[in-house]
């Protein structure tokens, strides 16, 4: 597989490493062939960085952990509640494929980023986390790690308010139109509230005057 210029080599390698048991025979001491199998997986994807790279392989291993799951589901003496149970399995580990077939179809929409890096870099290039092996029970605990932490509640972005723009004469004098008339309303009601206090006032005078008699 010829590598393109910004993928990093120890990267690579590790990637190449961690997906060639997937295909690797256990019947066969050799893994060459194997080996061989992974690179041209990982080429077909066409990663042009570390991160599509890493984005690629874990297209391939979620998609070989589904189809791990259903092919044990498919075992005759399995119960009900395990086969159930290895479909929900082969569910989530191909849902996460397909999550992971999505980023990286939109970082391939972009140019890469390209830049250099000097040996000591290129040695000590940090990698992305990926699963601790491609066993189906630790693609599936990355799976939802991973899922946990893309729908987890984000901190409530702050708002600078921005300053008002100027307001020009006609706008100016609607509100104050506004302002009068909320000002002319309140009166009103007060005016109101006032000649109802005198009436009650009038109406219960003779009637406490009609009681004490």
């Amino acid at each position: 597989m010829a590598l393109h210029s910004c993928i990093t080599a120890a990267v690579f390698e590790r990637i190449l490493a961690f997906l060639t048991p997937l295909f690797r025979d256990n019947d066969v001491n050799d893994i060459s062939p194997a080996r061989e199998a992974a690179g041209a997986a990982l080429s077909s994807y066409g990663a042009r960085t570390n991160r599509e790279l890493r984005f690629a392989a874990l297209c391939i291993a979620f998609g070989f952990g589904a189809l791990d799951a259903l092919s044990r589901a498919a075992a005759p003496e399995l119960a009900l509640n395990q086969v159930m149970r290895l479909r929900g399995n082969a569910n989530a580990l191909n849902r996460a494929a397909q999550q992971n077939e999505n980023r990286l179809e939109k970082l391939q929409k972009q140019p890469p980023v390209e830049f250099e890096e000097s040996e000591t870099m290129t040695a000590k290039a940090p990698v992305e986390a990926l699963p601790a092996s491609s066993a189906t029970g630790d693609l599936l605990v990355y799976a939802r790690s991973k899922f946990k932490a893309m729908t987890s509640v984000a901190p409530p972005t702050v708002v600078v308010p921005m300053a008002a723009a100027p307001l020009s004469r006609q706008q100016r004098r609607d509100r104050e139109r506004k302002a009068e008339k909320a000002q002319q309303q309140k009166q009103g009601e007060a005016r109101r509230a006032e000649h109802a206090m005198r009436r009650m006032v009038a109406v219960s005078g003779p009637a406490r005057q009609s009681i004490q008699a």
